[in-house]
């Protein structure tokens, strides 16, 4: 697994993610990840 320590916001995090898979991801989806721990939210920021 690589670690980026970059943080994004959830818009942001959805752009980037939308761009690397091909496929339309949403802020919800991104939200969905944070609520089910799939992802780390610090303050309004995604840890990716």
């Amino acid at each position: 697994m690589i670690i980026n320590t970059e943080l994004l916001t959830i818009k942001e995090a959805s752009e980037w993610a939308t761009i690397h898979t091909g496929k339309q991801v949403t802020p919800s989806n991104i939200s969905y990840l944070i609520q089910y721990g799939r992802v780390k939210k610090m303050g309004v920021m995604v840890l990716l």
